[in-house]
C-alpha cells in the first residue's frame, strides 16, 4: 500500500524562550498580589508553567512559583498549599488563571490575623518570558517519513 504525498511539507518546529527581568519586586503578600493585578499575562505564565517544564519529576514541590515563594519563604503553608493545588492547565486562558491565583491570596488575606515581610534579599522577582517558534531541518512528505 502506497502512502499519500503531501503537497506541502510538515515541518517541524521548536520553541526557545527568552526570560526577562520586570523590575517589580514583591516584598509582601499585599505586593504579590498589587503586581499580579497589574503584570502582562506572559509573567503570570512564566511563573505558573515554567516551572511544570523545568520541575515536573521534583514532586512534591510545589507546581509553580508563587506557591513556592508563599510556601517557602513566607511561611505561610496553608496558602502555599491552596496555591499549589491551582491545576494551571485546566485554565483556558492566562486572565482566568490570573482571576483564581488573586482570589485565593484575596481570601488568605482577608482571613489572616497578621501577615509578615518577606526576608531582606528573598523578595518575589517577577520575570516575564518571550517565546520565538522557529523552524528547524525537519520537514516530511508522508506518514513513513514522520
Amino acid at each position: 500500500m502506497s502512502l499519500k504525498r503531501a503537497e506541502q511539507p510538515f515541518q517541524f518546529m521548536t520553541q526557545v524562550s527568552l526570560v526577562e527581568l520586570t523590575g517589580l519586586k514583591a516584598f509582601d503578600l499585599h505586593d504579590l498580589l498589587a503586581h499580579l493585578k497589574a503584570v502582562s499575562g506572559s509573567s503570570i505564565y512564566h511563573h505558573t508553567h515554567h516551572f511544570l517544564k523545568q520541575h515536573q519529576f521534583l514532586s512534591p514541590e510545589p507546581p509553580n512559583d508563587f506557591a513556592y515563594w508563599v510556601t517557602e519563604v513566607m511561611q505561610e503553608q496553608r496558602l502555599g498549599e491552596q496555591l499549589a493545588s491551582i491545576d494551571t492547565i485546566q485554565y483556558s486562558s492566562i486572565r482566568a488563571l490570573r482571576e483564581k491565583i488573586i482570589g485565593v491570596i484575596e481570601k488568605h488575606m482577608n482571613n489572616a490575623k497578621s501577615l509578615r515581610a518577606a526576608p531582606e534579599g528573598e523578595e518575589f522577582h517577577f520575570m516575564k518570558s518571550k517565546s520565538f517558534i522557529l523552524p528547524t531541518a525537519y520537514l516530511v512528505f508522508d506518514l513513513s517519513e514522520f
